[in-house]
């Protein structure tokens, strides 16, 4: 039996059917979105020669938690931050990553929806301080000049500690890993955040997904700043093999002069 046009119940049932067309065309626009955006990446990988993997079977999400930018979402009752189109690959003896991060703040009492492209490097041989660099705004020197905060800055280069606010837990390790040549590169092709701990390091624009041809920029120079830290690395190596060599000449010196 048909409704007549007049019936009370003829416009809940409009709304409903306006309503129900209307969410799915979300979803089916959502939906178009996400398998874009897939496509995407994974060509990206193939430029790249990088493998790729639609979801996060790495168990990065659960790896990363330590870090700023992984507690940022706030849930009532749970945690859904997600990790998608995981491209992998290796500079030198270092494993990178690039990937989409989506997870959930609450503006207000509204649930907000955040995704963004993260840079992520894995070298057991590091030995990284914690740190956070990211670009200094206005507030931070107002912060500075009422002694509320203050950062890392070095007096060497102005330029760096004017574009940079940097903190860290063990300042004088900070300033050992900031060497002037990693400032210098830093300074003219910022990736905007960098977040570092131990044997993991993480670069990210905050809030911003980028297309193909940017994520591809922006993951080269992440992989410069690596192939930079690796060097670091391998030099402190060669140093520490010097200090050891040293020791043991000086050991065997002083026990021939003991048996004479």
């Amino acid at each position: 039996m048909f409704l007549n046009v007049g019936s009370p119940l003829i416009l809940p049932i409009l709304f409903a059917l306006v309503w129900a067309v209307a969410i799915g065309f979300i979803l089916w626009f959502k939906n178009k979105a996400t398998i874009a955006r897939t496509a995407s990446m994974q060509a990206l990988s193939q430029t790249l020669g990088l493998s790729f993997s639609h979801k996060d079977s790495f168990g990065l999400a659960r790896q990363l938690q330590g870090f700023n930018l992984f507690q940022r979402e706030r849930r009532r009752w749970f945690r859904n931050g997600k990790i998608t189109n995981v491209l992998r690959g290796l500079v030198g003896e270092t494993e990178v990553f690039l990937f989409d991060y989506t997870y959930t703040i609450q503006a207000g009492n509204t649930p907000k929806r955040i995704s963004q492209t993260v840079f992520f490097a894995n070298n057991k041989n590091w030995f990284l301080p914690n740190f956070h660099l990211k670009p200094e705004k206005w507030w931070h020197k107002l912060q500075a000049k009422l002694g509320m905060s203050s950062d890392i800055n070095f007096e060497e280069n102005p330029k760096f500690s004017d574009k940079f606010w940097l903190k860290g837990t063990f300042e004088e390790q900070v300033r050992q890993q900031f060497t002037p040549a990693l400032q210098g590169f830093l300074t003219e092709k910022p990736p905007a955040h960098l977040e570092g701990s131990n044997y993991y390091l993480i670069g990210y624009k905050p809030r911003k997904k980028m297309d193909a041809p940017e994520a591809k920029l922006f993951f080269q120079h992440c992989c410069e700043i690596v192939q930079m830290l690796e060097e670091k690395g391998y030099m402190e190596l060669l140093d520490l093999a010097e200090l050891k060599k040293e020791a043991v000449a000086e050991a065997v010196v002083v026990g021939s002069n003991r048996g004479q």
